[in-house]
């Protein structure tokens, strides 16, 4: 059913219901897009004073698995998953770095995976994760770190020693136990203090395997420590700090918030995204990287279907970009929109996994 709504009347979420035609023929919005408050401002300039919306009363379909997962995408994340433990598995027990192994993850990783952030950020999220924790991280986090190397316009070179370092950079917690890693009541001062050196346990193993490459150790070495000097194992300021460190530091705090572990459900990346910028703001993460990733993280996140704190679920349809921590309108499987950057009682929950959508 059609509306005609005066201009003044509208608000962000509703769905336009013919083509609206500007002063010389030119088409201002379509049939069928979601209106913002850009929009709304710009009809208000113009000698415009009514449109029609579509207030047309449906349930929005949930799509089946093959709309939310690509099948070849699937299948080549689940053999590098398979690989990344080997590589890792022989560095722990055997003292050894495959370098062909590692080779050949590198370049399905920047061939397949991490080809398109449309495609790699909302499978990171929508795919089922069988096996180990441990290994899932590290494999996102290589795969985050070949997204941004691109985004960054790096040299071929420089994006895969960047992959590398994101895939090694948690291989010191293979030296830890599994009661204490997946511990789910509060680390003692002990147990914290020994999770605390994977990172140095991390650079003795790689060396000892014969890693040798300087910004790979760095990223392994640094990616928990803080620009303010509050990180570790050296309290190292800003300056001190590689691009891999900085870098590695955001995309796993990123990914471990928003994957289910065994201590913590997942949370929603738009609340990563927040504790992200509290990191910025307080000096403790690099604001240039941190910044781009979380702008080109949410234009790829458009189209995640999700679960709000009230219970509904529905799909992120628009994420304004004016601003690096603006919230997403979400499009409900009742067809009603909403914006959450007005709507501080809703938050997202979390991305939903294909298997959880269809529940």
């Amino acid at each position: 059913m059609l509306q005609a709504y005066a201009i003044e009347n509208l608000r962000p979420g509703m769905r336009v219901g013919r083509d609206v035609f500007g002063e010389s023929g030119e088409v201002l919005l379509s049939k069928g897009q979601v209106l913002t408050r850009d929009n709304i401002c710009n009809l208000l300039e113009r000698p415009i004073f009514s449109i029609y919306i579509d207030e047309s009363d449906k349930v929005v379909d949930i799509p089946g698995r093959e709309h939310l997962l690509d099948e070849d995408y699937v299948t080549w994340y689940e053999k590098t998953y398979d690989k990344v433990e080997r590589l890792l598995q022989g560095v722990a027990q055997n003292g050894k770095l495959d370098s062909f192994l590692l080779w050949e993850i590198v370049e399905v990783i920047g061939r397949e995976l991490a080809s398109d952030g449309s495609k790699a950020i909302p499978h990171i999220h929508n795919m089922d994760m069988e096996g180990e924790y441990l290994f899932h991280h590290s494999l996102h986090v290589g795969i985050l770190a070949a997204l941004m190397g691109n985004w960054l316009e790096w040299g071929k070179h420089r994006r895969e020693e960047l992959i590398v370092a994101g895939l090694l950079h948690d291989v010191g917690k293979l030296k830890i136990s599994k009661e204490v890693l997946d511990k789910t009541e509060p680390l003692t001062d002990e147990e914290f203090a020994l999770i605390q050196q994977h990172t140095e346990y991390g650079v003795t193993m790689l060396e000892n395997a014969g890693e040798k490459r300087p910004e790979v150790l760095a990223g392994v070495a640094q990616h928990h420590e803080r620009g303010d000097g509050t990180g570790y194992p050296l309290g190292l300021t800003r300056e001190d700090i590689s691009d891999f460190g900085r870098i590695i530091a955001f995309l796993d705090i990123y990914d471990a918030m928003a994957s289910n572990r065994a201590y913590a459900r997942k949370n929603s990346p738009f609340d990563a995204f927040a504790a992200i910028g509290d990191d910025m703001k307080n000096g403790k993460l690099d604001p240039e990287f941190s910044v781009q990733f979380i702008r080109n993280t949410n234009r790829a996140m458009i189209g995640a279907w999700v679960e709000l704190t009230n219970g509904v679920r529905g799909r992120i349809v628009y994420i304004p970009e004016s601003r690096i921590m603006a919230l997403p309108m979400v499009q409900t499987v009742h067809d009603e929109f909403i914006d959450l950057e007005n709507r501080l009682d809703i938050k997202i929950k979390a991305i939903l996994t294909a298997k959880e959508l269809q529940a």
